[in-house]
C-alpha cells in the first residue's frame, strides 16, 4: 500500500506566507500533481536534476533498481530528472528534515501502518518543492529485482516498481487510481508494474 505523506501543513503555511496580500494567484489544472492551497501544481520548477541520495541502509543489490526507475521517468522527456548518488553523510538510517533528498531502507516501521510498502515525504514553499525523502518498509515486506532478493514471500515486492511510484511522488505527482498509472495507490505483491503509462507521461510533460 502506498500513501502520499507530503508535509501538507508545512506546504500550506509556507505557501500562505509566500504570497503578498492583494497579489492575484493563477490557478492551474492539476495534471495529476499535488496542489497547494492556491491550486497551483507543486513541483521542482525547473531545478533539475534532482539529487537523490541512496542511504547506506539500502542493499547494494537494489541500487541498480533505483537507477533504472529514474531512467524510466527520464525516458518520457528525454532529459535528466535525477542524479543518483550514494549518500556522503551518515544519517544513521533515520529520515530527517535536512534539505537533502534521500532514499531509506527502514527495518523499523509503525505497527499501525504495516500495510504500507513505502512512503514519500515532500516539503515545499509556495509551489516549489524543497525536499523529498523516500522511505521503504523493509520491516513488513521483502523485495526483489533482477534476480536478487526474495520472491517466495507473499509480501514480496518488486523494488523497481516501488521506487518508480515513490519517485513519482518526489516529482510532485499524487495518487491516481483507475487509469492504469504507476501512481495507483496499491501495488499487489509480485506485481511487476514498471512501465510508465501514457497517463503518467502526460502528467510529467504537463509540468516539466
Amino acid at each position: 500500500m502506498f500513501k502520499w505523506f507530503g508535509l501538507f501543513i508545512l506546504g500550506l503555511l509556507a505557501g500562505a506566507l509566500s504570497v503578498l496580500p492583494g497579489c492575484a494567484v493563477k490557478e492551474q489544472v492539476d495534471c495529476g500533481y499535488v496542489q497547494n492551497v492556491y491550486n497551483q501544481r507543486v513541483s521542482w520548477k525547473g531545478k533539475l536534476p534532482i539529487l537523490l541520495e541512496i542511504d547506506p541502509s539500502v542493499p547494494v543489490e537494489f541500487h541498480g533498481a533505483i537507477v533504472q526507475a529514474a531512467k524510466k521517468w527520464e525516458s518520457v522527456l528525454g532529459k535528466t530528472l535525477f542524479r543518483i548518488e550514494p549518500s556522503k553523510v551518515n544519517t544513521g538510517g533515520l529520515p530527517q528534515r535536512d534539505g537533502r533528498n534521500i532514499i531509506y531502507f527502514l527495518k523499523k516501521w509503525e505497527q499501525n501502518k504495516n500495510t504500507e510498502q513505502g512512503r514519500t515525504s515532500v516539503s515545499w514553499i509556495g509551489d516549489e518543492i524543497m525536499e523529498a525523502d523516500i522511505q521503504v518498509n523493509s520491516a513488513d515486506f521483502t523485495y526483489y529485482w533482477n534476480g536478487a532478493g526474495d520472491t517466495t514471500s507473499n509480501k514480496a515486492v518488486n523494488f523497481e516498481a516501488l521506487v518508480i511510484h515513490e519517485m513519482g511522488h518526489v516529482l510532485g505527482l499524487r495518487h491516481r487510481d483507475g487509469v492504469g498509472s504507476v501512481m495507483e495507490t496499491f501495488l499487489a505483491s509480485k506485481a511487476d508494474r514498471v512501465a510508465i503509462s501514457a497517463v503518467d507521461s502526460n502528467s510529467l510533460q504537463c509540468e516539466y
